[in-house]
């Protein structure tokens, strides 16, 4: 909700057209090994054309061409966030809870505090505290608002508890089974939980928002990345393919966008696929339709994601949301289709299984032209890692993910059992690409990435950390020869930023502020601040 407010306050950058671009007097970093630093670049026509100094830059373009003078600043490649949620927030009341494990007085006095003969839903995150805690209901929760639709979410995505006026209004029944997702039991009723793809399922039953609510988030969304040097997204939404497609065109977003899809089936039977989209949407120039995306476990925060040593404070083990069969029929249908397969794997016991699942059905040189994508990949554990590195599976990892107090439950379980492996990641062999999955700002999550508090052993470099997000993210989505350098024949995406990221002299706490003062975005200008 803080976040919507924030961008709230923005209004969407228009890109400026220019055939020609010459920028001089720049700190740029290429991710070119051929040629790291430069101070000039020349784009034609969406492309770069040269990049080195003034005169050979200058030399590329037309005589006349008016250069921009970017005054010594930082310029870095576009940043492509590789894991991005899009869609409107719910139109409810939304619970004022601290972040990230509200205690269960904390809950109880907000849901008490709001009025319960108002109007609408009413909404909060919470976390393993009560998200855990079997006193939490959908019987207490009637308690405390037996009229208005009561929704809490675990801040990972990952469960959803529900009070009976909530459940009245989606229209759920438990009794109806839903592939991947389950529900809650207590003494052999629904408890009000709706655990992984029982939850997205019946989500997305609900009525939509209207479609100038999801345009403005959109814009919304775009404007303010744009402002810190995003230039691609790859996003996954559950929002049907062809109808986002129709708003990110209504939208007019200059950003790239890799719309990933993400099934959510009713039963097996149905196809994955249910869309007649192109790979390249006419009318869409910048969108790319790829990759499938499947949940596989849930989390360790809510103790969803399956383990091969139990929890230690509750004795619990996670379960898949799918089996090792139905694995194997999702990863048959992808090569089928030719398409990446992008999944989240969490816990030890979905990494090892889905590996299991690879070796069973094709040879590790066909996988690795395939670059499967782990999300998260929190459970690779060394051993697992080594695995992996034989399939190819491309790491997308979050670094705010490795933000969580160091008092926290799910802090020393990472620690105690080597989860969440960053650096490691690199060490060990295995492409690394980021993405937020979560707060959007590149700046906040490269600080982050250099001081992760859960895993403080897993530091990346300042330059690690830009690889990653740009030439990484682009290896991830098969687009390494299109973009994610500042190289002559590629993409010319771009950031011109307001502060040297990569000067080790810049404290870590300065890296949020970081904004960009002139984002390119196919040769064209789509963000330029208005005093620069």
């Amino acid at each position: 909700m803080r976040l919507v407010l924030l961008l709230a306050c923005l209004s969407l950058a228009l890109p400026l057209s220019a055939a020609e671009l010459l920028l001089v007097n720049g700190r740029i970093w290429t991710g070119d090994p051929d040629l790291r630093e430069a101070s000039a670049i020349a784009i034609r026509d969406g492309r770069i054309v040269a990049v080195g100094d003034e005169a050979t830059a200058a030399a590329a373009l037309p005589a006349g061409t008016t250069p921009i003078d970017l005054g010594g600043r930082r310029v870095v490649p576009g940043i492509n966030d590789a894991h991005v949620h899009l869609g409107a927030p719910p139109m409810a009341t939304f619970l004022s809870l601290p972040a990230p494990d509200p205690g269960s007085a904390e809950v109880e006095a907000a849901l008490a505090a709001e009025a319960r003969d108002g109007d609408g839903w009413i909404m909060g995150d919470i976390g393993a505290a009560v998200w855990n805690d079997p006193a939490w209901h959908q019987a207490r929760l009637d308690t405390l608002q037996p009229d208005r639709p009561v929704m809490l979410q675990v801040f990972t995505g990952h469960g959803t508890l529900l009070n009976t006026a909530a459940q009245r209004a989606l229209g759920i029944d438990p009794a109806v089974e839903v592939p991947g997702g389950w529900y809650g039991s207590a003494e052999g009723g629904f408890d009000g939980r709706l655990y992984e793809y029982a939850q997205w399922r019946n989500l997305s039953l609900a009525p939509p928002q209207p479609d100038a609510r999801e345009t403005k988030s959109i814009q919304l969304y775009v404007d303010a990345t744009l402002r810190w040097g995003t230039t691609s997204l790859q996003a996954m939404t559950w929002i049907r393919p062809e109808r986002f497609v129709e708003l990110w065109r209504a939208s007019g977003a200059p950003t790239r966008l890799r719309l990933v899809r993400l099934p959510l089936p009713g039963s097996f039977d149905e196809p994955v696929v249910a869309d007649a989209l192109a790979r390249h949407p006419p009318g869409a120039p910048r969108v790319t339709i790829a990759g499938t995306k499947w949940i596989i476990d849930g989390t360790p925060v809510e103790q969803a994601a399956p383990l091969a040593v139990p929890y230690p404070d509750t004795g619990a083990t996670g379960r898949l949301n799918f089996d090792r069969a139905r694995i194997e029929a999702l990863l048959r249908e992808a090569l089928a289709r030719e398409d990446q397969l992008l999944l989240h794997v969490s816990g030890d016991v979905a990494a090892a299984t889905v590996m299991d699942a690879m070796a069973a059905i094709a040879a590790p040189a066909q996988w690795r032209a395939r670059r499967l994508r782990f999300e998260h990949g929190d459970g690779l554990t060394p051993a697992l890692m080594a695995r992996a590195v034989q399939f190819g599976i491309v790491v997308v990892q979050n670094p705010s993910h490795l933000a969580m107090p160091g008092d926290h439950p799910f802090t020393a379980l990472v620690r105690e059992r080597r989860f969440s492996p960053l650096s490691d990641v690199l060490e060990a062999g295995l492409p690394l690409a980021l993405g937020s999955d979560g707060p959007p700002n590149p700046w906040l999550n490269m600080m982050f990435a250099l001081a992760p508090t859960t895993r403080p052993d897993q530091a990346l470099t300042r330059e690690q950390v830009l690889r990653a997000y740009t030439a990484g993210s682009a290896f991830a989505e098969f687009a390494e020869q299109e973009k994610g350098r500042l190289a002559p024949g590629l993409l010319a995406d771009l950031a011109v930023l307001s502060q040297d990221v990569l000067d080790p002299a810049l404290p870590l706490e300065a890296l949020p502020a970081t904004q960009s003062v002139l984002t390119v975005v196919d040769g064209e200008i789509a963000w330029r601040d208005p005093a620069f």
